[in-house]
């Protein structure tokens, strides 16, 4: 869980700061990117229920070794 937490600062510093060049440029800023109107948690829950849980989901149909995964992917969600 450590390492995955990283990542996600790591990935969320990234939206931001594109949020911020977006912002600087006088353009429209990705809703994402919004500093003032994301958190890291809602970016970070929101990528693990939406798009990680379901295509794993689908993929454990197929292997089902891999469901400690999902398992594992429902529980970061929790840790945020």
């Amino acid at each position: 869980a450590k390492v995955a937490r990283r990542w996600a600062l790591r990935i969320t510093d990234e939206f931001f700061e594109q949020g911020d060049v977006e912002l600087a440029r006088g353009m429209d800023i990705t809703p994402m990117n919004d500093r003032r109107t994301q958190s890291r948690v809602a970016l970070q829950v929101g990528f693990i229920d939406f798009v990680a849980v379901p295509f794993f989901t689908s993929i454990v149909a197929i292997y089902p070794g891999l469901q400690p995964d999902v398992d594992r992917l429902h529980q970061n969600s929790e840790s945020w």
